[in-house]
């Protein structure tokens, strides 16, 4: 009796012919040519590889038909032994990754994109590692046994152009540049130069840039050189992992260049709607901050601002660590002169100004740009003269914001509150915002989240049912939850090396630069194995003393530090935890009370390491020390041993009015204010559960110079 569940091989070839149709449209027949060719293929074949080869390369060729040429010359490299040198000899030269012999080295440049050695014999086992991350898709492609929806699955990882390791060395950055430009709309804008910035904001941009690999930096500089600002368009994609991405709640572009680990960041880039630009001063009955008045865009004071307070944490970071920080870098800002609508572009005056420019909605944002205006006034954001007329008003709004945009480099998008929104029960719902998913769409959609977050990823034998229960099924595996963990530890021992060196220069963001929308994790591959950061990207409220500042002023920086605590790790309340830094990790990676208990540890032991050592470098390093007022360094640790002797006062009234003297008279030694002590007090006193909670930092020696190093 025949088995009425097994497809016959004809209605097999005609569902398959189906899908191709659907999914290659016009390129249909050269994907139908190159699957006849895939499939039957159980090994390594030069011959069919070369034709691949020729595919991937041919600018004339359909460009998804090019990415499945590069998916498939994978796949059959995943076929191939680690001692077949013959094979990896020919493929690497076809590559242009080194000369035909097994005697060459694989060239340099492969040790800049994250490989740990270009020894050829070396260099296979590690190439091999890298193309099995995505072993998940590849292992379901058995000839004529593959089912229909693990070819939608390989044809869908097609398209994730950053996941194609093998593409940019068959990509050129000149077509990837063309093919970000064809998913955009552009505008004339000019570049922005600021003569007043400091030296070492330019010296960071170039270090960001020299650090990328050759590829990814002829990308950025075919962009950030052209002179044009870039826009949403209504085909630009929501997808994550697309070439260009315009996240979900955002309004910023991302672009995540093929085969490539790095990510940059255009911000902003406009609403995906006829108006782009747009003013709002209220939203839901609460009125916006000034930062958020001009809607799709960023304010150019706001982005200079941003960009020099994020350099020189970094340079911070780096001096006293000797390491990068996990910060993203400001690479280029450019003026926004006009904005693209349904029929051209229009420069800005005229688009807020005039209704047909403008379009719907332009009564409502007009009255949002008086109160805009007259807010930004009463502010101080400066004093302008008053023009009469609707061009007056215009002119005012665009003169208090100056409408701009930057790039940035090394981002993520997968942000942290996204990400456990992602991996919660709705996590699928969440995503797929406008359509139910099919069961195949949200396992994919699971896979490619959990891929992220633990950089090497091996998927549950469960089949999906339920997003909370294939989430939870994929953390059980035991490779999985040894990845987790240790991830897990990595991450919060990174957030509390950054916050420990803010807390010892006095800096601090609100809250801002540590909030989940603001701070996200990516997978990166690096000496050779595929790994995990966290990047700290918007820093429009970071605040550090800089060479004008002679005194710790703790009434304006204790608010805003407990604000960074509120955001980072707090406990002060359950639901405030849930909504931190480190309460998203706990979400995303499902930690236990036991791995949580460590990341507490983990945190307070590196937050007084990362502390200390900030102290002792400010003392001993003249680069780190040039950043400074002297006078501020000297007094440095005034601050700790105010704290220290003030949260260890007992009630002995002869004790404490011994200790008062004595602050007092070191105080006065130092040319402080004869208000300075009692300032101080009130401000210990008034964040005393804040202090104690932190009381490790302030236990230290009086000289930090002295330290024994950590």
């Amino acid at each position: 009796m025949k088995n009425s569940r097994r497809s016959s091989p004809s209605s097999s070839h005609a569902r398959l012919l189906a899908l191709l149709n659907t999914e290659f449209q016009s390129a249909a027949d050269q994907a139908r040519e190159l699957f006849r060719e895939f499939l039957p293929l159980g090994k390594f074949n030069a011959g069919f590889c070369s034709k691949l080869l020729s595919f991937a390369r041919q600018p004339e060729v359909a460009w998804e038909i090019r990415r499945l040429a590069v998916l498939m010359i994978e796949n059959q490299t995943l076929k191939l032994p680690s001692d077949s040198f013959d094979q990896f000899d020919w493929l690497f030269t076809q590559l242009d990754l080194k000369r035909p012999g097994r005697d060459e080295a694989i060239v340099d440049s492969v040790l800049h994109e994250g490989y740990s050695t270009n020894d050829f014999y070396d260099f296979i086992p590690e190439f091999l590692r890298k193309l099995k991350r995505l072993d998940r898709v590849h292992r379901k492609i058995r000839g004529a046994r593959t089912s229909l929806g693990a070819l939608r699955e390989f044809i869908e990882l097609s398209r994730r152009d950053c996941k194609l390791s093998l593409a940019r060395y068959l990509f050129s950055p000149d077509e990837i540049v063309a093919q970000i430009l064809s998913r955009l709309q552009t505008t004339d804008g000019v570049i922005d130069v600021d003569s007043s910035e400091p030296a070492y904001m330019e010296q960071e941009t170039s270090r960001a840039i020299e650090r990328l690999p050759d590829y990814e930096a002829q990308i950025l500089n075919g962009l950030r050189h052209a002179s044009k600002t870039y826009w949403v368009a209504e085909s630009t994609s929501s997808e994550i992992n697309s070439l260009v991405e315009y996240p979900l709640t955002t309004v910023v572009l991302v672009i995540k260049p093929p085969g490539s680990d790095v990510e940059f960041e255009i911000k902003r880039a406009g609403r995906k709607s006829n108006t782009p630009l747009n003013v709002v001063y209220a939203r839901n009955g609460y009125t916006v901050p000034p930062s958020h008045r001009l809607d799709g865009g960023s304010m150019q004071w706001l982005l200079r601002f941003e960009a020099n307070s994020a350099s020189r944490l970094a340079l911070i970071y780096r001096l006293v660590h000797q390491t990068e920080a996990p910060l993203a870098s400001y690479v280029s800002r450019s003026t926004i002169y006009s904005v693209p609508t349904s029929e051209d572009e229009v420069q800005t005056l005229p688009y807020f100004t005039d209704a047909d420019s403008f379009g719907h909605g332009f009564r409502e944002m007009r009255v949002a740009m008086a109160e805009s205006v007259a807010a930004f006034k009463a502010e101080g954001y400066g004093e302008l003269p008053v023009f009469p007329g609707d061009l007056g008003l215009t002119a005012q709004f665009i003169n208090h914001v100056n409408p701009a945009q930057a790039i940035l480099c090394g981002t993520s998008s997968f942000r942290l509150d996204k990400l456990a929104r992602y991996l919660s029960s709705e996590g699928a719902k969440q995503y797929f915002i406008d359509d139910s998913p099919s069961t195949w769409q949200a396992q994919r959609f699971a896979d490619e989240i959990l891929e992220e977050v633990l950089g090497v990823y091996e998927p549950p034998r469960a089949r999906y049912r339920t997003h909370d229960q294939y989430v939870a099924a994929a953390f059980s595996v035991a490779g999985n939850r040894v990845r987790a963990d240790a991830i897990y530890l990595s991450l919060v021992e990174q957030i509390a090396r950054l916050w420990g060196t803010l807390l010892a220069v006095r800096g601090h963001s609100r809250g801002e630069s540590f909030v989940g929308r603001n701070v996200g994790l990516k997978s990166f591959w690096h000496n050779g194995e595929w790994q995990v950061r966290i990047i700290f990207m918007d820093h429009d409220a970071l605040e550090i003393p800089g060479p004008e500042n002679k005194f710790f002023y703790a009434h304006g920086t204790m608010p805003n530090t407990f604000l960074d605590e509120r955001h980072i790790w707090s406990r002060l309340r359950p639901d405030m935890f849930a909504t931190s830094a480190v309460g998203y990790l706990n979400k995303i990676y499902r930690a236990g009370d036991d791995l949580d208990a460590q990341g507490q540890q983990l945190a307070r032991v590196t937050l007084k390491d990362a502390y200390r050592k900030t102290l002792r470098e400010m003392t001993v390093n003249a680069q780190l020390r040039a950043l400074f007022n002297q006078e501020f360094i000297e007094r440095l640790c005034d601050w700790d041993e105010l704290v220290h002797g003030r949260l260890q006062l007992n009630g002995d009234k002869s004790v404490n009015a011994k200790w008062k003297r004595k602050m007092k008279r070191m105080l006065s030694a130092k040319r402080y204010r004869r208000e300075a002590f009692d300032s101080y007090v009130e401000i210990i006193d008034k964040y005393r559960e804040f202090l104690l909670r932190n009381w490790q930092l302030f236990d230290i020696e009086r000289d930090p110079s002295q330290m024994n190093r950590q």
